[in-house]
Parts: structure tokens; sequence; C-alpha cells
């Protein structure tokens, strides 16, 4: 979504113009645009092939099917270098289909059958492919129709005969605008000088945002054709805090942007001071968070990808907070079977330490009735515990390799979109069973704590109830405004409709902290909200004191926890509870936070209302 502005930019000639996104790794930046497209994009074209031709042609295709797999070992090894070794993975996926032997017989009988080119069998196999994915209805599962993309477009390139690009260098002010940033290409970038990323395409799960993410760098994606309109050499400011790029930038948008990024600096080195409120509690990168009036804050890692693994000891999370178990499905195209869950699953315990890890029980499905028909709305849908209770293999596989990994550390198991009261009691006797299983089969088991995840309004209104039949909430902010406000987050023709800070909400959590206190159980707040310093407060003042988020917020979330006090937070979130409207919310926490605590929220670093045309 595209406004233009009244202002010119700095240099006097372009127009400023604003360009609404998803913000997908959290910052914010001022540089300059450098285009990146697809150097792999091949122009295909049909040949007809007589049939003495046909082998010959079959040949070709797999020479050029040895050249691509040497080229992504390369990229492979230099992925390790120039983004970290977890994102090696994506490579291995890419290495797995290159030998998958379907596509290689798809693509060979297609040149037989029909006595044609090896580039167009490999176009038409891969738009099949890609239709297929096309009408998944699952995100996750979608998104992963770029590696496909990535994989073809390189096979083409190998048909070609060109053996690929050199790594490349950037400038330091440079902002990757890309229509979707493939990992193959990425590689070849030297991230290290990136101080931004904005893309037309992809969501939360795209690789743009997993390697955004991974390296702690800004980005903004779902631009639609800001890609087109940008050059590389235009200036530009990315906010992903607010899921905005500002292309041509004047200078009164230039010097707030700047000036925000002087206030919000966060040192890059976040080991424990006294200054910052924190101490080293002796284990590692575990660290002890105390609000300025004394009260403990634990701030976890919200993780999902091997890539993020390093941001949990880097940034002293306590724990993990939330793990989204669908990467070990997504990752590969397959239902993980028990053992390679249970391999994962302890590397998650390890990885959390004495602190421990909550995995979420796959959030998958809304793509298909047990009739095949695609549903009309699967957000609203078979998914999340609905999939898990009617794909019950699916589910007890699961609560078998999370039950014998507990033995290994501490786990926790998290019932995800929870609505009604009997989903838990059904979950429960399904890992009783499983557990009595394992061990007459002579497996050990840990202890795991089950919670529930509070994301739609249901949970809500039946807080108190729902309390008393697990060990743990996990309030998920970014569903609960979904779907208490009849909002897509991802549809940005309804983005403004979006308010994290709408009184209904922000008295759906403070019926859930209610109702958890009662309990005596705790509440862990995943979403935006939690690693969003201005949203954190007033969480704060409703109570809340575990926070989970991306790894790489955890620095900046702890300078400001530890500087607030919860009597203060206390008396905004209440007044904030009192507000007829999210315009009353938002203008009241901007007007009270940049009053008590100046120093972390100057005016210019809290969120204004922006104005887009429509």
């Amino acid at each position: 979504m595209r406004g233009t502005g009244t202002h010119r930019s700095s240099d006097g000639v372009k127009p400023e113009e604003r360009w609404r996104g998803v913000a997908v790794s959290e910052g914010s930046a001022v540089g300059r645009v450098l285009r990146i497209h697809s150097d792999a994009r091949q122009q295909v074209y049909l040949a007809a092939l007589e049939e003495s031709e046909v082998e010959h042609e079959v040949d070709r295709f797999r020479a050029a099917m040895r050249l691509a797999r040497r080229q992504l070992r390369g990229l492979k090894r230099r992925a390790e270098l120039a983004l970290g070794a977890d994102h090696a993975y994506i490579f291995e996926a890419h290495l797995l289909m290159l030998q998958d032997r379907k596509l290689r017989d798809d693509v060979e009988g297609y040149v037989r059958r029909g006595r044609v080119n090896a580039e167009w069998a490999v176009k038409v196999v891969a738009d099949h492919i890609l239709a297929v994915y096309a009408e998944v209805k699952d995100v996750y599962l979608r998104e992963r129709s770029a590696d496909v993309e990535d994989v073809m477009q390189r096979i083409l390139v190998a048909l070609s005969g060109k053996d690929g690009h050199g790594a490349r260098l950037l400038p330091d002010d440079a902002v990757i605008v890309a229509e979707e940033l493939m990992p193959s290409v990425a590689a070849e970038l030297d991230l290290s000088r990136v101080r931004a990323i904005a893309s037309d395409a992809g969501g939360w799960t795209s690789h743009t945002a997993i390697i955004a993410r991974g390296l702690g760098i800004p980005a903004v994606v779902g631009l639609r054709d800001m890609y087109r309109r940008a050059r590389t050499g235009d200036e530009i400011a990315v906010d992903a805090f607010a899921g905005e790029v500002v292309l041509h930038p004047s200078p009164q948008t230039l010097e707030h942007y700047r000036a925000s990024l002087a206030r919000v600096a966060v040192p890059t080195n976040v080991s424990a001071s006294v200054e910052d409120g924190v101490t080293a509690d002796g284990e590692g990168r575990r660290e002890t968070l105390y609000l300025a009036d004394g009260d403990e804050v634990f701030l976890r890692a919200n993780v999902e990808l091997p890539a993020e693994y390093e941001g949990v000891r880097r940034y002293g999370a306590r724990g993990i907070g939330l793990y989204r178990s669908e990467f070990l499905l997504t990752h590969r195209g397959a239902m993980p079977a028990e053992n390679e869950q249970f391999t994962a699953y302890v590397k998650i315990a390890e990885l959390a330490g004495v602190d421990g890890a909550s995995v979420r029980m796959f959030d998958l499905g809304g793509d298909k009735t047990e009739t095949e028909d695609a549903e009309r709305n699967p957000a609203l849908g078979l998914r999340a515990i609905r999939f898990c209770l009617r794909r019950e293999n699916v589910m007890r596989a699961q609560v078998r390799a999370v039950l014998r990994a507990a033995a290994h550390g501490n786990l926790q198991l998290v019932l995800p979109m929870i609505s009604d009261i009997s989903e838990v009691r059904r979950a429960r006797r399904v890992i009783d069973e499983e557990r009595e299983q394992l061990t007459s089969e002579g497996h050990e088991t840990g202890e795991v704590k089950i919670g529930a995840m509070i994301e739609v309004p249901s949970a809500v209104l039946v807080a108190d109830k729902l309390a008393r039949e697990v060990d743990f909430f996990s309030l998920g902010t970014n569903d609960l405004v979904q779907f208490t406000l009849a909002v897509d987050r991802g549809n940005d023709e309804v983005a403004d409709w979006f308010r994290s800070l709408h009184p209904a909400v922000l008295r759906s959590i403070d019926m859930v902290m209610k109702a958890a206190r009662a309990a005596a159980i705790p509440v862990v707040v995943c979403g935006e909200m939690a690693a969003t310093p201005a949203y954190a407060c007033v969480l704060v003042g409703l109570g809340v004191r575990d926070l989970s988020m991306t790894a790489s917020a955890i620095p900046r979330m702890r300078r400001v926890i530890a500087g607030i006090d919860a009597e203060r937070a206390g008396e905004v979130a209440r007044e904030c509870l009192e507000c007829a409207t999210a315009d009353d919310v938002e203008e009241l926490v901007r007007a009270r936070l940049a009053m008590l605590w100046p120093h972390f929220f100057p005016p210019e670093t809290l969120p204004v209302p922006i104005e887009v045309e429509r």
C-alpha cells in the first residue's frame, strides 16, 4: 500500500512516498537503495526435438543437475560464512530437491514424451509444483514455494552453462530492496553491511524474514510493487517497528528517523551491567532483570528456526518462551517421525537450559478437510489443537517425542488456539495415555507442564475456569488482536484496523491476568506486543512479568524494562482500561510514557498515526 506525500525529498526532485508492509524483523534504518533482482531468472523457450536428439537432451539435463548441485554446495559453504552455520539448512533442503528422484523422472519423462528441450520441461514441472503450493492454505507451507522456484531457476542457470556469481560487496549504507530475497542471492551478499531489507513479497515465514531475524537486520516485507518504483541510490528510511518504508524521505522525515535511531540505539555488547539494572547469575548468558522498583521480569526467546538458536545465548534469554515446532515439518515438506522430533526437542531443551522451553504443538491445518475440499476460511477452520485432535496419530507422535525429550531437559507443552475446556481435557488424556505407553515400553520420560495458548475471545471469557485445567497460560497477542477485532493482520486493506492497544484487547489481557493470578499460574506473553517497548510498559502495568520475543529484541527491551517501575506502569495501564477507543489509548500512552520516562520514550520515537492515501 502506497501513499505519496506532498514533501520533496532531500534532493529536491522526487516526492516522498510511504509504503506499508509487514514488519518481520524489528529495527529502523536510513540508507540508500540497492536493488537486488534474481540473476538466476532465465528466459525459457520451447524447442521441438527430433527423436534422435531426445537422449542427448536428457544427458544435458543430468549434467545441468550435477552442475547445480556443485553450485549449491558452494553456496552452502558461503552461507555458513556470510549468514551463519544455522542458515545452511536452507541449502540442504535445496540439495535434497535436486536429489529427488521424482523431480528428475518428471522432467526426463516430459522431455521424452513431448520431445522438447530440457528448459521447457523444467518450466512445466516447476509450474505444476508451484500451482500445488499456491492452493495450500497453510502459510508456512505456501511460502516454501520460494524454495521450489529458487531450485528450478538454478537448474535453468546450469542448463545455460553459467557457473553462478561470486560474493558481492555492498556499500556501508545499503538498504536491500528486492521483489523477494532468495537465499541463493542472499548468500552472495555481504549482509554484515546491510542496514535494512525491504521486499515486495514475503511474510513472517519467508526466507527474507528468516534471514533478517537471524542476523538482526530490520526488515519489512509485503510491500507489493515498491521494487518497481525504487532505484539504486535512492534515499530510503525503513521503520520495521511500524511496518513502514519511506522512499525519497523529506528532510523532516530524515531528521525524525535519525533522531529516533540516536535515541533507541542499543549497544551490540549486551553483557550485564549495573547501569542497565541487570546482574549475571553465573550460568552462561542467563541474566536476571528487575524493574526499577524490584520486581523480577523474565525475557525469553521465541524460536522457530536453527538460525535463531545462537541469539538465545548471545542475548541472554531466560529460556525459550515459545518454540514453534512447525519448522520440523516445513523445512522438509513431510510430517517428521517421532525420533526426528525427539532429537530436535532434546536440542531445544539443551539450548534453553534450566529456564526451560515451551514447545507449541503443531499449529498446522486449515488447508484441507477430511473430504479434501479447500476450507473457505482456514484461519477459523481445522487448525492448531483441532487439527491435532482430529489427526491423533500426528498428535501422539509429537507428545511421545516431547515426553521422551523432557527426560533430558526442562520442557513444557503448549496447546495452540484453545477455544474450549474440553479440548484441554482431551489433550491431557492423550498425554497421560502416551506417558503410560512409553513407560511400558521402557522409555524414560520427564515431567512436562501443560499450558494453553490464549488467542481467541472464547478462551478469554472462560479464562478463570481454564486456569484450573492447565499449568500456565501462553498469551499470543498477535492472534488475540486479530480474532478479537476480526482483522486479518496479513491483509493490508484492513491493516489500519489492527490495533494492539484497542481497549477490547487490553481488557482481554487484563481478564486473563486476573484469572491466572487467582489460580496461581504463570502467564508468558508472546507476540509483537511483548517485543515493543511502549506496549510492553502497558503489559507490565497489567501485571505481566514474563515476556517472550525474537531474541534480537531482548537487549533493547532489557534496557527499557530495567528503567521503568511497576507502580507507575500500573497507573498508565489502569487509565488505558478506562479509554473508549484505540485512538484514545494510543494518545494516552504517547503522552504518559514521554512524561514518565522521557529518556526511553522521547516523542519522536513513539508511534504516531500514519495517513495513507486510499
